[in-house]
């Protein structure tokens, strides 16, 4: 067990035998673990480097608190592994950039005609742990397998964000089903531009059409596995989830109380910190909260922005 920290069996040994006897000197130690006196004064330097043992003077050695001497070589054992915890990922990193270097393939994977397409991304969906990111764009054909996929993964907890393309708007059926989502827990937004395709598992696999037409043994979509694309693809979907608005009429738009509607407003216009502390006599830590609050909702990454979004999204 003391491996843990980095001790053998003799240096356990030792330690244990001068906490119960202080006066025990390194002789002494010898005769009685049956070990050498040179095994032993190895094991007694490696204790004192360890802060185990402390020099007595002329009383030779004593052996420290453990509650002290341990603490702290417990607490340098965890900064050891917490550093090669963070090697670790490192390792891993170049391990996947080899991987991709050597064999592209593991990375991408082709997916051919669109009922492929539909059970894979159904399969998908059926493995998410964390979230499941959506961009959904005409020409829609509506899959039965993935909404009971998404039905399934937002029953477990997953996080489920969906953005749209306006053009459901004009689409009485695709709203009903969005709509029907929604209740469930999926968060959906509508952007006027959706340049593709996507849906996004866990921020490490993706599946994205290569073809345009959905029709046919000709459809072609790509898996694309944990790499430096995933994370532009992460980074595209959060670009247009900040630039997207909630569906009018819908529970994502939320109600306001009165102060957050005027730092709203305040913010839209421009006004600074102390000037809006001024105008709605509150304190620093209240306005400073309530902003970190309304940036989060709005997915806005600044003052001016949040300001300008709620305008855009009917939230003032």
């Amino acid at each position: 067990m003391w491996d843990a920290i980095g001790l053998d069996v003799l240096e356990e040994r030792i330690y244990r035998l001068l906490l119960r006897d202080p006066r025990c000197s390194v002789e002494e130690c010898a005769r009685r673990l049956e070990a050498s006196p040179d095994a032993v004064r190895a094991s007694v330097d490696r204790l004192m480097e360890l802060g185990l043992l402390e020099s007595a003077g002329a009383r030779g050695l004593r052996a420290a608190d453990p509650r002290i001497g341990l603490g702290g070589a417990i607490r340098r054992r965890r900064a050891e592994l917490d550093r090669l915890s963070l090697e670790a990922d490192e390792l891993a990193a170049d391990f996947q950039e080899g991987l991709l270097r050597a064999d592209p393939e593991r990375v991408i994977e082709v997916v051919e005609g669109s009922a492929a397409a539909g059970r894979r991304v159904g399969e998908l969906l059926a493995g998410a742990s964390k979230e499941v990111l959506a961009l959904d764009a005409p020409p829609y054909a509506a899959s039965g397998t993935s909404i009971s996929a998404e039905e399934s993964a937002l029953a477990r907890g997953v996080r489920c964000r969906a953005i749209y393309s306006s053009a459901v708007l004009d689409l009485p059926a695709k709203l009903d089903e969005i709509r029907q989502m929604m209740s469930l827990g999926e968060q959906s937004r509508v952007h006027a531009n959706l340049p593709i395709k996507l849906v996004l598992v866990d921020g490490t696999t993706a599946l994205l059409p290569l073809t345009g037409n959905e029709e046919g043994a000709h459809f072609t979509s790509v898996v694309v596995r944990h790499s430096a694309l995933t994370d532009a693809l992460v980074a595209l979907f959060e670009t247009l989830w900040r630039e997207a608005a909630p569906l009018a009429g819908t529970p994502s738009v939320p109600a306001l109380d009165a102060v957050d509607r005027q730092i709203l407003e305040l913010l839209a216009v421009g006004m600074k910190d102390e000037a809006i502390l001024r105008h709605l006599g509150i304190s620093e830590r209240t306005l400073r909260r309530r902003i970190a609050s309304l940036l989060g909702r709005l997915g806005a990454t600044g003052r001016f922005q949040a300001g300008v979004q709620a305008a855009r999204r009917g939230w003032i």
